[in-house]
C-alpha cells in the first residue's frame, strides 16, 4: 500500500516538473464537496384512532446485515410506555428496546418534521450549505497550490499565477454569491417556522431496537398515544312530501398528540378504551335489626345530557357525471366497514393527513336512506303543540352515540342526538308542525263529598282537547296521555277515555296512553279524558 501511494507521488512530482501544477476547473474543484448522509425515518404504515387514543404501527428498514441499532425518533412525548412492542420478519432477531425522552436540541429538531413547507425550506438551505462547502474546499485547494515546490521556468510559472488568480477570484465571487442566498434563504425558513401550525413540543420519545439480520428486511413499532379521538356526527334529511329519509354518518377526527401524521393510513373503532373491561359481582345483602326511625324522602336528580359540538356541513356530489371511456375511473371514497363481534371499524379508503395542532378533518363513513314512515306527535297535557316524527327503518345499532342535525324540507331545523335505542322506540323528532292547532277544551277537578258518615271521598277530573289539521292532506295524529297508576290497594282509579285509546302502556311505560288516527285536511278532532280517584277518607292523596 506504502509503495503505491510512493508510485503516485512521484508521478504527480515528475507531472509538476514538466508541465507545472495540476489545475482543476471549477466544476472539478466543486465536485470534491462531501456527500451528506441522512440517518432513515420511520413512516407510519396505519393508524387506529379511538375515543382520546390512537394506536399507531411505523415501519422502519433494516439496511445492510449484521448487528445494527435501528432508532425511531421524534414520536411524541405522550406515548404509553408499557404499550411499545416491536414486531419484525423472519430472519431478524431482535435485542433489547430502548425507549428514552429527550429534550432540548433534539426535541428542536423534531419540531417541524411534519410541515411540508418547512421541510421544503430546510431541504433548499441544506442545499446551499453544501454548495458553500464545496467552494470553500475549492478555495483552499488553490490557495495549498501556492504552497507547493518551485518551479523553474519563469513564464510557467507567469502562466500558472495568472490561471490560480482567475479560478480565485472566480470561486471567492460565488462564495459570496452563495452566502447571499444562504441568507436569503435562511430568513425564508425562519419566516416559515414562525407561520408554522406545528404544535411545539418541549420533550420527544425516541425508541431504540438492536437488530441482527443477514440481508435487508423492516421492523415495525406499535404503541398508543393519548391527544387523539374522533366523535360521530349525523345528519338526518326529511322530505315530508315523498316521505324519503337519508342519514349521513359523518367522522370528525382531530389529535393534538405531537405527531404530525401526514398521508396516512386511518382506522376508526368504535371502542370506548376509559370503558370498563370486566362485569361487577352481585352485591350481597347482609340483614340486621335496628329501632324504626321516620323514612326520609330524597328527591332524584334529573340527569344532565352532555352537551356536544354542532358541525355542519354538506358533501355535495354529481352521481350523473359520466367519465370518459378514455379517463381513468374517478377514486371513490366509500368507507368499509367491518363488525368485529360488536367492535365496528371504519377504514378509510383515503390516506389522510393529520397535523398535530387539534384541526378537524372531517369524512362520511357511512349513508343510508330510504321511504320512512311519518306522524305528528302531541302530547297536549303538557304543551298544546304538535311535532314532525319519521321512522327509519334502516336505523343501526353500529352507529356510535352522537350529535344528530336535523334537516326538513332542506331547512335546518335543529339538533339532537343520536341514540339507537330512543330513537328506534320514538322515532326522530323534526321539529314542531305549525300546521297542526291544538285547542284546551275543559279541565275540571271536582273534589267528592266528604261527611262525618262517608268512609270514602272522591277526586273527579276531565281533561279535553280538540285537534286541527290545517295541512292540504290527510295528516297522521298521535296523541300521548297518561292514566293515575294507584300504589296502595285502598286507592281506586278509574279512567274512560273518548274515543277510546289506541295502545295503553305506550313503548312499555306504565300509565302512559296513545291515541293514534288519520285526521283529514281541514278537520278536526276532539279526545277526552275523565279520571275518577276514590281513597279513604281520613287519609290525604299524594302524588308522585
Amino acid at each position: 500500500m506504502q509503495a503505491d501511494v510512493s508510485k503516485v507521488e512521484a508521478a504527480t512530482e515528475h507531472r509538476w516538473a514538466k508541465k507545472g501544477p495540476i489545475l482543476l476547473s471549477l466544476p472539478s474543484l466543486l465536485a470534491l464537496s462531501l456527500t451528506p448522509a441522512y440517518a432513515a425515518s420511520s413512516s407510519i404504515e396505519q393508524v387506529t384512532i379511538y375515543q382520546g387514543l390512537a394506536s399507531v404501527t411505523r415501519v422502519l428498514p433494516v439496511k445492510g446485515n449484521g448487528e445494527q441499532t435501528l432508532v425511531f425518533s421524534c414520536l411524541s412525548p405522550y406515548i404509553d410506555k408499557d404499550s411499545v412492542s416491536v414486531q419484525a420478519v423472519t430472519g431478524v432477531n431482535l435485542g433489547e428496546v430502548s425507549i428514552e425522552t429527550l429534550s432540548g436540541k433534539q426535541a428542536a429538531q423534531c419540531q417541524y418534521e411534519g410541515d411540508a413547507n418547512v421541510q421544503s425550506q430546510q431541504a433548499a438551505l441544506a442545499k446551499i450549505n453544501a454548495e458553500l462547502e464545496a467552494a470553500n474546499l475549492a478555495k483552499a485547494y488553490l490557495q495549498n497550490l501556492t504552497k507547493v515546490s518551485q518551479i523553474s521556468t519563469e513564464g510557467t510559472v507567469a502562466n500558472n499565477a495568472r490561471d490560480i488568480e482567475t479560478q480565485a477570484a472566480s470561486i471567492n465571487k460565488r462564495i459570496w454569491d452563495i452566502k447571499q442566498r444562504q441568507a436569503r434563504a435562511q430568513a425564508t425558513l425562519n419566516q416559515s417556522m414562525a407561520g408554522s401550525s406545528t404544535s411545539t413540543q418541549n420533550r420527544v420519545t425516541q425508541v431504540s431496537v438492536r437488530t441482527a439480520s443477514r440481508k435487508p428486511a423492516a421492523v415495525k413499532l406499535h404503541y398508543q398515544v393519548r391527544g387523539a379521538g374522533w366523535q360521530p356526527t349525523y345528519q338526518a334529511r326529511l322530505n315530508t312530501d315523498t316521505e324519503q329519509l337519508s342519514i349521513t354518518a359523518s367522522a370528525i377526527i382531530a389529535q393534538q398528540t405531537g405527531e404530525n401524521w401526514q398521508n396516512v393510513a386511518v382506522v376508526l373503532s368504535s371502542v370506548n378504551p376509559n370503558q370498563r373491561t370486566t362485569g361487577q359481582l352481585p352485591n350481597v345483602a347482609r340483614l340486621s335489626l335496628y329501632e324504626k326511625e321516620p323514612a326520609s324522602r330524597a328527591r332524584v336528580a334529573s340527569s344532565m345530557m352532555e352537551p356536544s359540538s354542532i358541525v355542519v356541513s354538506e358533501r355535495s356530489s354529481d352521481d350523473r357525471e359520466a367519465s370518459a371511456p378514455t379517463m381513468a375511473p374517478l377514486p371513490s371514497f366509500s368507507v368499509s366497514r367491518q363488525n368485529k363481534n360488536g367492535i365496528i371499524e371504519y377504514r378509510l379508503p383515503q390516506r389522510v393527513s393529520l397535523p398535530s395542532d387539534g384541526r378537524h378533518v372531517r369524512t362520511v363513513i357511512d349513508e343510508q336512506s330510504g321511504r320512512s314512515k311519518l306522524w305528528i306527535r302531541s302530547t297536549p297535557s303538557v304543551e298544546q303543540t304538535a311535532y314532525w316524527y319519521a321512522s327509519a327503518p334502516f336505523l343501526t345499532p353500529a352507529w356510535v352515540d352522537g350529535a344528530l342535525q336535523l334537516y326538513r324540507d332542506d331547512n335546518y331545523i335543529g339538533q339532537a342526538r343520536y341514540q339507537y335505542q330512543t330513537l328506534k322506540e320514538q322515532g326522530i323528532g323534526f321539529g314542531v308542525d305549525p300546521n297542526t292547532l291544538i285547542k284546551q277544551i275543559t279541565d275540571e277537578d271536582k273534589q267528592g263529598d266528604k261527611g262525618a258518615f262517608n268512609r270514602k271521598q272522591t277526586l273527579n277530573s276531565t281533561e279535553a282537547y280538540q285537534l286541527t289539521n290545517q295541512h292540504s292532506r290527510t295528516r297522521r295524529l298521535q296523541v300521548l296521555s297518561s292514566e293515575p297508576i294507584s300504589r296502595d290497594d285502598s286507592i281506586k282509579v278509574t279512567t274512560v277515555h273518548t274515543p277510546p285509546v289506541t295502545e295503553r302502556d305506550w313503548n312499555d311505560n306504565t300509565g302512559m296512553v296513545a291515541w293514534e288516527f288519520d285526521l283529514p285536511s281541514k278537520q278536526s278532532k276532539v279526545i277526552r279524558s275523565t279520571t275518577q280517584i276514590s281513597y279513604p277518607a281520613d287519609k290525604k292523596l299524594r302524588t308522585n
